[in-house]
C-alpha cells in the first residue's frame, strides 16, 4: 500500500554505508552510563520530550515545568498524538493474537475491518474517523508485511526502559522495537530535526538496559488530520556518534538549567500547540 518494505530495506542499505565510515565509539555506547559523557552531572529524571524536543527554542517549556511547576494545558494537537498512539497499539495487538490463532492474512484483515469502530474508545470523537481511517490503513500494513517470512513494520506496543543511569525518567515509553533492532518513535506532526533526538536518547537508554547495540532509528510520521485520510511517512536514521553527542549536549544543556532555576527566557516564537502559551503570554 506505501511501499513500505521497499523504503525501509532502501534506507538501511544506505545507512550500513553510514556506519561503515562514522562507527560508533564505545564511550558512546549507553552501557558506559557510568562513565563520561554518558554520565550525567546529575540525575533528574527528565522525560524525552524535556531533552530532545525544541517545540519552544528557549526550553523555557522545560523551566515551567521543572522549576516553576506550572501545570500546562492539555492541547488538541497533544490529545490527537496520544489518541492515535493507543489506536496503532490497539491494531497491532489485534492482528498479533489474530494471526497466532491461525488466522489467515485475508481472514484476519476482514474481522479487523469489523472491529474498526471499536476506536470509538480510544480517541475523541472529533477525531473519531481519522483514526478509524488511521486503524485500518496501518492494519493492512501490517498484514500485508507479515504475509512475508521477514517483518520490517514494528508492532506498536510500548517498551518500558530505564532511564535513570542517564539522568532520564526510570519509566522511559519507546513506541517500539522492530527485530532489525530499529528502535521506534510514532510523530502525528510535521517532521522537525530534533525528532532524531529522541531516536539517538532511546537508543542510548535500551543500550544501557539491554547491553545490546541499537545503531538505527526510525520515525513514523502520521499526518492527513484535515483530509480524514491518514498519510504515513517512514524514515530510518543510522544513530551516529554525531547524534548521540548532540542529545548528551541537549541533556546536560537541560540538567544545568534545572540545577541552576535559571529562566532561559521566551523563545523568537510560540508554537500555537504549546501547553504553556497562555502562562507565557500573560507574563
Amino acid at each position: 500500500m506505501y511501499n513500505v518494505r521497499s523504503q525501509i530495506i532502501r534506507q538501511v542499505r544506505r545507512l550500513h554505508s553510514y556506519r561503515a565510515s562514522d562507527p560508533i565509539e564505545e564511550e558512546l555506547r549507553g552501557w558506559n552510563y557510568h562513565m563520561p559523557p554518558i554520565k550525567p552531572r546529575r540525575y533528574l529524571g527528565l522525560s524525552m520530550s524535556d531533552v530532545a524536543y525544541r517545540y519552544c527554542d528557549t526550553k523555557r517549556d522545560v523551566y515551567l515545568r521543572r522549576v516553576l511547576k506550572v501545570q500546562g494545558e492539555q492541547r488538541s494537537a497533544l490529545v490527537l498524538g496520544q489518541s492515535v498512539h493507543e489506536v496503532l497499539a490497539s491494531v497491532s495487538n489485534e492482528i498479533v493474537k489474530l494471526l497466532s490463532l491461525g488466522y489467515k492474512p485475508w481472514a484476519a484483515i476482514e474481522a479487523i475491518f469489523r472491529k474498526a469502530n471499536k476506536v470509538s474508545n480510544l480517541c475523541p470523537q472529533q477525531f473519531f474517523k481519522f483514526c478509524e481511517e488511521v486503524y485500518k490503513a496501518f492494519a493492512l500494513d501490517l498484514i500485508s508485511d507479515f504475509s512475508d517470512s521477514t517483518s520490517f513494520l514494528p508492532i506498536i506496543s510500548e517498551f518500558r526502559v530505564d532511564g535513570t543511569p542517564l539522568g532520564l525518567s526510570p519509566r522511559l515509553s519507546v513506541d517500539a522495537i522492530t527485530q532489525l533492532s530499529l528502535v521506534v518513535e510514532i510523530k502525528v506532526a510535521n517532521m522537525q530535526e530534533f525528532h532524531k533526538l529522541a531516536l539517538a536518547g532511546y537508543a542510548l537508554a535500551l543500550e544501557s538496559a539491554l547491553e545490546l547495540p541499537i545503531d538505527f532509528g526510525s520515525l513514523i510520521y502520521i499526518n492527513g488530520i484535515n483530509k480524514n485520510t491518514p498519510e504515513f511517512k517512514y524514515e530510518v536514521y543510522y544513530i551516529s556518534p554525531d547524534l548521540r553527542k548532540e542529545f548528551i549536549d541537549a541533556r546536560d544543556e537541560v540538567i544545568d538549567m534545572v540545577s541552576e532555576g535559571r529562566d532561559p527566557g521566551m523563545p523568537t516564537a510560540c508554537s500555537p500547540s504549546c501547553p504553556f502559551l497562555n502562562y507565557c503570554n500573560k507574563g
